[in-house]
């Protein structure tokens, strides 16, 4: 029986290599998201050459996520692409240090030997064909064979030990499992827990090394490292050992997440190297402190925004070009949202043409967005209210209003089909809820969500809910 975890992240690993060897667009975040698969999938087999020929692989499509990033600036012909090039070919390095000398990744090797010359993109997309190309392990279930006993006389050849490798079964970050992006505040000290198996231990080996590798900058982060003694025993071993962590830079809401992976060694080094590692060993971590640096002034709202941009990310819904465009109109609008309820501004029963008239000046207030925004742009056989780059903003005042924010569903298709006619797969719906309240307002930040438009054109509608016509408390009291 095919190990089906396993298959099926390598049919997506090579169907998105093949797309972009053909000339397609494959979002970034969609390969991080395979190679995390694959990562998961290098544990499940039972022996180390295998999970580490899935693990190396693992690491490629990320060198390859941070050339689709090049590859998407140079078509927008942006600035500063360069530095995604510069990223993938240091981190190559790392990679070529680990699995060149690795027999289980002598393929993969041989087909990313030109990375460090990709310079256009056709160099691009043979790297890609040539990555999908190799042939990988298929993992099956199997109980072993049965054998029978053999006589052992003195010329038989002792036989070879278990193939030594490190598993890393485990990260907790403050107690908890370190997901996809895990999320630590700067300049604060964090709990950092591994956990990992180790298949066997060399004779000559008196402590096993864990430590921390990565490109980024030495001064902006501080991870330990991690030393095992000599387990007693019999192998396989599980260990397990409390570090800390800090983040000594906050990033900015446009940055990708910190990237770290751990390497193995046993010491003294002339004991048995190198060493199989398989497992999650990378740790993408974000350091945006929105207490120093607020995107709108409401926490609870900010937390919403980057929630969205997580998704947006992790679904590959927009290229980074299009993500920063869209976190500058949810800046603006999650800040109308936050003052709606604080400072009661739209008091009354507005028209749609009055609330689009305030909304565009608060949008054109925004430097970064100025004089880009469009009003009445057609899109689609009708006319849309605002766009921004492209991103259709629609804008709905209700007078009957909004009670739980699934009834702007009603408004979601309107909004995705002048989204799929300018091909974007995102869009922006604004509602002003008139309606008369008798009761406390809710929170802003559980005004913001995305909507999904029906299939086949599935568009993501982040849906904000502004909140007008608001009691004033004193004549609430009954």
């Amino acid at each position: 029986m095919v190990l089906s975890q396993a298959f099926y992240s390598r049919i997506r690993a090579v169907e998105a290599l093949r797309s972009l060897g053909a000339g397609n667009s494959v979002e970034p975040e969609v390969l991080r998201a395979i190679s995390a698969e694959l990562d998961e999938a290098s544990l499940r087999y039972g022996r180390a050459i295998n999970g580490t020929t899935y693990s190396a692989l693992a690491g490629l499509l990320r060198l390859i996520a941070s050339l689709a990033e090049w590859r998407e600036g140079v078509l927008a012909a942006s600035d500063g692409v360069e530095r995604f090039l510069r990223s993938a070919f240091e981190r190559y390095r790392m990679w070529q240090n680990e699995y060149g000398e690795q027999v289980a990744a002598q393929s993969l090797v041989k087909a990313a030997e030109s990375l460090p010359r990709v310079r256009s993109l056709s160099d691009f997309e043979d790297l890609c064909v040539a990555i999908a190309a190799v042939p990988l392990p298929v993992g099956v279930f199997s109980q072993g064979a049965r054998s029978m006993p053999q006589f052992v006389d003195e010329q038989t050849p002792p036989p070879l030990p278990a193939e030594l490798s490190v598993a890393f079964l485990k990260f907790q970050i403050d107690g908890q499992a370190a997901g996809s992006i895990h999320h630590l505040t700067p300049l604060v000290l964090h709990d950092l827990e591994i956990e990992v198996r180790v298949s066997r231990w060399p004779e000559s080996a008196v402590t096993m090394r864990l430590s921390p590798i990565s490109t980024e900058l030495r001064t902006s982060y501080d991870l330990s490292e991690f030393v095992f003694d000599k387990p007693a025993g019999e192998p396989p071993y599980t260990l397990f050992q409390r570090g800390r962590a800090a983040l000594q830079l906050a990033q900015g809401m446009n940055a990708r997440p910190y990237e770290f992976k751990y390497s193995a060694a046993f010491e003294p080094i002339s004991s048995e190297q190198p060493v199989a590692i398989v497992g999650h060993r990378t740790l993408l971590i974000e350091g945006l402190d929105v207490r120093s640096n607020p995107i709108t002034g409401y926490p609870k709202v900010d937390e919403k925004i980057l929630s969205i941009r997580d998704f947006l990310r992790r679904n590959g819904l927009v290229n980074s070009i299009e993500l920063s465009d869209v976190l500058e109109v949810l800046k603006v609008l999650g800040g109308v949202a936050g003052r709606a309820i604080q400072d009661a501004e739209f008091d009354g029963v507005w028209s749609e043409a009055q609330f689009q008239d305030a909304i565009r000046k608060e949008l054109r207030r925004n430097p970064q967005i100025g004089s880009d925004l469009d009003e009445h742009p057609k899109a689609s056989g009708g006319i849309t209210d605002l766009s921004y780059r492209g991103i259709v903003i629609e804008l709905k005042s209700l007078p009957a209003g909004v009670k739980v924010i699934e009834d702007c569903q009603a408004y979601v298709e309107q909004t995705a089909s002048y989204a799929v006619s300018k091909e974007k797969r995102v869009a922006v719906l604004c509602v002003l809820d008139c309606r008369t309240k008798t009761a406390a307002p809710w929170p802003a930040g559980e005004g913001i969500a995305i909507l999904k438009s029906q299939p086949p054109a599935n568009v993501s509608v982040i849906t904000i809910v502004v909140q007008g016509n608001i009691t004033r408390p004193s004549k609430l009291s009954k």
